[in-house]
């Protein structure tokens, strides 16, 4: 098991402690839907009895760029009739090459009501263009990372063993972000959003794990069965980190307490193997901020802290990796990064805009938080982007399964919610604020993994319409889109332009 060498916190001056709320009568909370819907209630600022000792009342967003919509703005944002938005064409023109539209087995087949239509019912499109692979998790010589998604938030990151002693099968150090392998992202197991997608593979299949990272406690992003299955067969090296006021729930759940570190943002935590040496790396865990909120039971709501997290894995000056640059991941968990009032935001083939970002950015601003980890800490080499604005929307309209010209039920346009979860344009853009649009010191251009998406949907299009939207909006950012990796690729002329790749489920990744 990984040693805890040193836990950093920041000074008095330089913590951020504006994203604390101090506890007043007024501060109430409010119903936690407004994780994928838009709300009429007032930000819900509060705490567990616990943290009252630091007068802490709960979290905010502490940035201008955090809005929450008028009644006027979630009208405007409704849609009514067809879907006319032309990614989804984008993203079935690459259907035209798939000559063999090979079906696959029944047990990876998604959940859509027309997916038997074989091959061009919308469900069928969707499964042909995104579909569930068998992970790999072997890791090879002379990589820097591997990533494999898993499924919505759930990542398995393994970097290079942090003692170049060790050879064999158990050389990586591996990093799980959000896992969640249950059916229904809900404190039920009989209602509420369900996948579509199954998971690649079950939590037995996964190799040791030593870090668990949580982003906030949202069900989709914090699942017990998933935990609880991941300690049962880690309980020898697993550690959990999580953000304030989230490990009580671990120890609720019978995790031992010293098993669970619990961080505000820009602490960090550097991490060794258990009798270090000139030769052993140095792995550096960062909690870093993130535009969202925190909801898990009645009242609650904003009482626990949400982040992203940045990982360093730095390598001696003596060994066989003498004075090898630093590698950097940056899993962005959901976040949000700017509002966007307009209904025909964001831009796309069928209505394209010269400059596609909010036409009133005074009023409206960006969220700084992305610049600033990249200022104070590093542009990372590898970033995990959510792309997608989660499940419960299309949840409650999946009640009303009527075609689109015909709904009662509305869709909402992107930019109404893009202040708590970003949809592609701004991944795009997120990526490119905290990437080194250069290249890194070996000359290797960012990549980005898309996640929290194509899992909880209950209507084929969105894959479509998620797929060519990130498509789009790297066509016109200038950033390569691919569903591999594929080294080598154009060079711009500020350098190697960075990539961003949508993997199928239990794809990988590898730098």
């Amino acid at each position: 098991m990984l040693r805890i060498n040193t836990i950093t916190r920041p000074t008095p001056t330089a913590s951020p402690a504006e994203h604390h709320v101090v506890s007043t009568p007024a501060n109430r909370s409010a119903s936690g839907w407004t994780s994928y819907v838009p709300s009429w209630t007032p930000s819900p600022q509060r705490t567990r009895p616990s943290l009252s000792k630091s007068r802490i009342a709960g979290f905010r967003n502490p940035w201008p760029s955090w809005h929450k919509p008028t009644t006027a703005e979630i009208w405007d944002s409704f849609q009514w009739g067809d879907d006319n938005d032309g990614c989804q064409e984008l993203a079935a023109s690459h259907l035209a090459n798939d000559t063999a539209m090979r079906k696959p087995e029944q047990s990876k087949l998604p959940r859509f009501g027309d997916i038997n239509d074989w091959p061009n019912s919308l469900g069928a499109k969707s499964a042909r263009l995104l579909r569930v692979e068998d992970p790999e998790f072997s890791f090879p010589d002379d990589t820097k990372a591997k990533v494999t998604w898993l499924g919505h938030a759930g990542v398995l990151v393994q970097l290079p063993s942090m003692d170049s002693r060790i050879k064999g099968p158990d050389r990586p150090v591996r990093c799980l972000f959000d896992p969640m392998f249950s059916a229904r992202c809900s404190p039920s197991k009989f209602a509420g959003p369900i996948r579509s997608y199954p998971p690649p593979c079950k939590v037995e299949d996964l190799p040791p794990i030593d870090i668990v990272c949580i982003s906030h406690n949202h069900y989709d992003h914090m699942d017990q069965d998933s935990i609880m299955s991941i300690w049962r067969r880690n309980d020898f090296c697993v550690r959990f980190f999580v953000p304030l006021g989230n490990k009580h729930w671990f120890v609720d759940w019978k995790i031992p307490a010293d098993r669970i570190i619990e961080m505000d943002w820009w602490d960090s935590v550097e991490l060794t193997v258990p009798s270090p040496t000139p030769a052993t790396s140095t792995l550096k865990l960062h909690c870093t901020p993130a535009q969202h909120n925190s909801f898990r039971t009645a009242g609650d709501a904003d009482s626990a802290l949400w982040s992203s997290w940045y990982i360093e894995l730095l390598h001696p000056a003596h060994g066989s990796r003498p004075n090898k640059p630093p590698f950097r991941v940056f899993f962005a968990g959901d976040t949000g990064y700017q509002f966007h009032p307009s209904p025909a935001w964001p831009p796309s083939p069928n209505k394209p805009s010269p400059a596609g970002d909010n036409e009133d950015d005074k009023k409206f601003p960006a969220c700084p938080a992305f610049a600033e980890i990249r200022d104070r800490i590093a542009p990372p080499n590898l970033l995990l982007l959510p792309v997608s604005v989660g499940a419960t929307f299309a949840y409650l309209r999946s009640f009303v399964p009527l075609p689109d010209w015909i709904n009662p039920f509305p869709r909402h346009s992107a930019g109404v919610t893009a202040a708590n979860h970003m949809p592609p344009w701004d991944a795009v853009r997120v990526l490119k604020a905290m990437a080194e649009l250069g290249g890194d010191a070996d000359g290797e251009p960012a990549v980005a993994v898309a996640m929290h998406w194509g899992t909880f949907v209950t209507d084929p299009a969105e894959v479509l319409r998620t797929l060519g939207a990130l498509e789009w909006a790297c066509q016109r950012q200038g950033v390569r889109f691919g569903r591999k990796l594929v080294k080598g690729g154009e060079v711009g002329d500020g350098g190697p332009q960075p990539w961003f790749v949508a993997v199928n489920h239990g794809g990988s990744v590898c730098l």
